[in-house]
């Protein structure tokens, strides 16, 4: 299923890639994924004090989460980031990239002083949506 952008002339699009509003198709149903972090099936965090390493672990776990319910990244239509340092923006956009090329989902940058474990530096969490079978 894929993502269409609508962006208005009238409010500034920062980058290439970002959206103010995705639409989905009707006929889905949306799937809710909770905020994931850099951590391997047996809980070893991957990337300490490396933002990009972090960043990319993640969307590949929510690659694996997003496959067990039937979908893939594609499927994302919101997603939010939460950061321990904002300024490392630079260093994510490009992992992003990698993962998401003309049209990226709907989303949110949030700086927080810290997550749980104070060795982890970004989670993300998404809504996405998938054809009913």
């Amino acid at each position: 299923m894929g993502r269409k952008a609508i962006n208005s002339p009238e409010y500034h699009v920062p980058i290439d890639g970002f959206a103010q509003i995705i639409t989905s198709e009707p006929d889905t149903a949306t799937l809710y994924v909770s905020g994931l972090t850099s951590r391997t099936a047996d809980g070893t965090i991957v990337g300490i004090d490396d933002m990009a390493a972090q960043a990319r672990q993640v969307l590949v776990n929510m690659t694996h989460v997003l496959e067990a319910a039937g979908a893939a990244l594609d499927d994302v239509v919101q997603i939010r980031t939460y950061v321990t340092d904002i300024t490392q923006w630079d260093v994510i956009e490009p992992v992003w990239r990698e993962y998401w090329s003309e049209v990226w989902p709907a989303s949110t940058l949030v700086q927080i002083d810290r997550l749980f474990d104070p060795r982890q530096m970004i989670e993300m969490e998404a809504i996405a949506r998938v054809e009913h079978s």
